[in-house]
């Protein structure tokens, strides 16, 4: 959760800074301001509905291209400065005002600046610290293709799968609202003896009045959910598909973790400095889970029992039971492992997930057609046979 930290400046005057926290005390705390100074701390609504509408970032195609060729740039001697200017103009699709350019600092605040991949940018941070930046582009433009290609793999079942739920969802909302004045008139000649309605007919009507009566109320809970999301889907996460992408983000968050953890291990940062590293370059809930471990670690625990196994895949955690007990040859054979197991894992994940929504959609198309013989044309039909008589 983002805070505003309200405070006094050096001249007595009202000023503001961004908090990244989980409560409005440890906002306090992070912001390093004297609490005398401190006037008022409230949660950025504002900044979470912008974050929340932030355009798309490029492709991840053209993202993983840029930095191999930025890689091998680096490799050239030339300067992070040099190497993303001379990309730039050969780069068309990157769009991006000069002087918000002259502001970057960093390899992490150019890829933060072209609203890259979070993991591109984590590990961009990440790499500042071993001085190794080349191996890291590579590493960032490995995983984005990786993710491409599981997603290239899935993609087709999947949109057929939101195709289906989105058309059998309008046709038992949407399209009754439409058609339910004339279905009421054409109901209202079955005194007469022209259209028996059953109770698909009855239920469709109803379907749609209460789409045309309660429309307003869909940007009412799309606001509940999106202001208390966090405590609602620890509601739901264990509930048949939505514990499939509850894994799934396990899965992609430990996979970052293992690239960022391999490059500050090799480069002399211990456990502790790792955990931190993450946790500041990263936001939201990944940012807290972070916290947490890093808390364990702060009492002196080992790194394995402070990955909670709600949060951690379980390879991570059995590799870290026994990380230390062994060389660096055999460490970076085990990190090697745990991200190859990963990536089979996260691959057969993305697919339960899409045959899932596959499963979903097609049986709600299959109860749309169902309910729209039955509730349409059988009593249309049947009054049609009536007047033939």
């Amino acid at each position: 959760m983002q805070y505003v930290v309200q405070y006094l400046d050096a001249k007595g005057e009202s000023a503001s800074i961004k908090v990244e926290a989980g409560s409005r005390e440890e906002a306090r705390w992070h912001s390093r301001i004297p609490e005398r100074r401190i006037l008022a701390v409230r949660e950025d609504v504002l900044g979470q509905i912008a974050f929340a509408f932030e355009p798309p970032g490029p492709d991840q195609k053209n993202q993983a291209l840029f930095m191999q060729s930025l890689s091998s740039s680096l490799s050239s001697g030339k300067t992070v400065k040099q190497s993303v200017e001379q990309l730039i103009r050969k780069n068309r699709w990157l769009k991006t005002k000069p002087d918000k350019l002259d502001q970057c600092e960093s390899l992490a605040d150019y890829l933060a600046l072209f609203r890259f991949d979070h993991f591109a940018t984590l590990m961009a941070r990440a790499a500042e610290k071993a001085g190794d930046y080349s191996h890291a582009l590579r590493q960032s433009a490995q995983y984005l293709l990786s993710r491409e290609k599981i997603r290239s793999e899935v993609s087709s079942e999947l949109k057929n799968g939101l195709l289906y739920i989105f058309l059998g969802g309008g046709f038992f909302f949407v399209v009754p609202a439409f058609l339910n004045n004339s279905l009421q008139s054409l109901m209202g000649m079955s005194s007469n003896g022209f259209v028996k309605p059953n109770q698909f007919t009855l239920t469709l009507m109803a379907l749609g009045q209460f789409t045309k009566d309660y429309a307003w109320f869909l940007p009412l809970l799309f606001l509940v959910v999106f202001f208390y999301r966090k405590p609602l889907w620890n509601l739901v996460k264990r509930l048949p598909l939505f514990n499939l992408i509850e894994l799934k983000r396990i899965q992609e968050r430990s996979t970052e973790f293992v690239a960022v953890y391999e490059m500050l291990q090799s480069a002399g940062y211990v456990d502790s400095e790792i955990v931190a590293e993450a946790m500041q370059a990263t936001r939201g809930e990944k940012r807290a889970v972070y916290q947490r471990v890093y808390a364990h670690l702060a009492k002196s625990e080992m790194l394995a029992d402070a990955l909670d196994a709600e949060d951690w895949d379980e390879s991570l955690i059995d590799a870290m039971q026994v990380f230390n007990e062994v060389d660096a040859d055999q460490q970076q054979f085990i990190l090697a492992s745990v991200k190859d197991t990963l990536h089979l894992k996260s691959v057969h994940t993305s697919r339960q997930i899409s045959k899932y929504l596959s499963r979903i959609g097609f049986a709600l198309m299959i109860l749309a057609a169902t309910v729209a013989v039955l509730g349409f044309y059988l009593p249309l039909a049947g009054a049609a046979s009536n007047v033939t008589v």
